[in-house]
């Protein structure tokens, strides 16, 4: 949310905040389809028929998940490394890491940007005064930013209601942070409007401790454009169906032939039908082209695989012996889609590195490390040929650092770390030999 700085020059107040909350619940709706539509609620559920006779089938075939899930896993499937110049270090800052098992938590922001366009990090530090992250739903959470050149984060808000064990509305809270300080406002009713700080507290991370992570420019999901094409995908599948339950009960057209309701009970049971002569009798029903509907079925499925970018897997051309360069080609449309999340995703990670390592330094449990100097490592969620790759980095020994080639490694999971080791027993067999000598 962008707003012009002269609103916020005195600093935010109950009334401000009630106003921008009010702003930011107009996305209520926007957020509960997206939500729906990833869980398998989607519009054909809605369906209803002019009577209740009429088949009425409603299939979901959940695209939406499957392209949240197959982007998910394809661009953080594999942790992602940091990196960094030589004469830093950054051991701490991944120990906190490794402690909240950071790697399920990228999966779990990467998911929800896929789904709603964009998601929310909090840095906070716990009892032990160790910084923790936790994932924010864009719903109900928001940053501020100036209006100024650079969108300057000037306030983190997240606010919610409180319930008691049988649902009902005790109360609201909202958690505002800025760059020094964490402001907590409270109501007992429900209600955002008159809202009274009850908190205020220091978090030392430097500035403001709240990330939003964008999934791209226009802050959409994956699937968000795909919409019109799940549902006419739905619709077709649903009325398939319809159509071969309609075929079985299709009506019983009679020429010549008198039946009184039952004579007609007792033909629906017995299924027998004596005949007169000129009599006729045929079922009406619809001329189904089996071909046509499966022409219309690959095209849509075809059309929401191909504006998505996210490659249909189940393809028959994937289960082929395939080269190398081949399969980057066909993956080519997908790469690039996630080169723009990984861009965005890069970014939103290292300001969340920034905010660990100025909270840690200045604790004294790290030197300070520029954030210029850091690399974010991502690693394709692909079979790989191990095989190739080995051949691969043995060629480049010499003209490549070994932290770069050990990081090609699927099986290594800190390149840094595991160059030292080597070095170690390297110098450890050198001396060996030396003495054996």
């Amino acid at each position: 949310m962008i707003i012009d700085e002269d609103i916020l020059k005195d600093g935010i107040d109950e009334v401000l905040l009630a106003k921008l909350i009010g702003k930011h619940s107009l996305e209520q709706e926007r957020y509960e389809k997206l939500y729906n539509y990833y869980i398998g609620k989607h519009a054909i559920c809605e369906r209803r028929r002019s009577s209740d006779n009429i088949a009425n089938n409603k299939i979901v075939c959940n695209h939406a998940k499957y392209i949240v899930d197959i982007a998910k896993s394809y661009l953080v499937g594999n942790p992602v490394a940091y990196s960094c110049s030589d004469g830093y270090d950054i051991e701490a800052v991944k120990n906190c890491f490794a402690v909240q098992d950071m790697p399920s938590l990228d999966a779990e922001f990467e998911k929800t940007m896929s789904i709603f366009g964009k998601a929310y990090e909090l840095v906070y530090a716990d009892e032990q005064s160790q910084p923790k992250s936790v994932c924010l739903p864009p719903s109900n959470t928001f940053i501020v930013y100036g209006a100024g050149v650079g969108e300057i984060p000037l306030y983190g808000i997240h606010y919610y209601k409180k319930r008691d064990i049988d649902g009902a509305v005790t109360g609201v809270c909202c958690i505002v942070c800025d760059r020094e300080m964490i402001y907590t406002y409270e109501n007992t009713a429900d209600s955002f409007l008159h809202m009274t700080m009850t908190n205020s507290q220091h978090h030392y991370f430097g500035k403001m401790p709240m990330v939003e992570y964008r999934n791209n420019e226009e802050k959409q999901g994956d699937f968000e454009q795909m919409i019109p094409l799940i549902d006419a995908y739905n619709i077709l599948e649903s009325d398939r169906v319809n159509d071969k339950e309609q075929f079985v009960d299709a009506f019983l057209f009679l020429t010549g032939i008198d039946l009184d309701s039952e004579q007609a009970k007792k033909l629906r049971e017995e299924r027998i039908l004596m005949g007169y002569e000129g009599a006729e009798a045929q079922y009406l029903s619809k001329v189904m082209s089996e071909s046509d509907i499966e022409v219309l079925k690959d095209s849509l499925k075809s059309d929401i695989h191909r504006f998505s970018m996210i490659p249909d897997l189940s393809d028959q051309t994937f289960g082929t012996n395939l080269s190398g360069v081949a399969i980057k080609y066909k993956l080519m449309g997908f790469e690039q889609h996630v080169r723009n999340k990984e861009r965005y995703l890069t970014k939103a990670l290292k300001q969340r590195f920034e905010l660990y390592v100025n909270f840690l330094s200045l604790k004294g449990a790290m030197e300070y490390v520029p954030i210029h100097r850091i690399d974010v490592v991502f690693t394709r969620n692909l079979p790989v040929n191990e095989l190739e790759i080995s051949q691969m980095v043995n060629n480049l020994v010499g003209i490549a650092s070994s932290e770069t080639l050990l990081s090609q490694l699927s099986f290594v999971g800190d390149p840094k770390e595991e160059a030292q080791l080597a070095a170690k027993e390297k110098m450890l067999s050198e001396k060996l030999k030396y003495v054996q000598e």
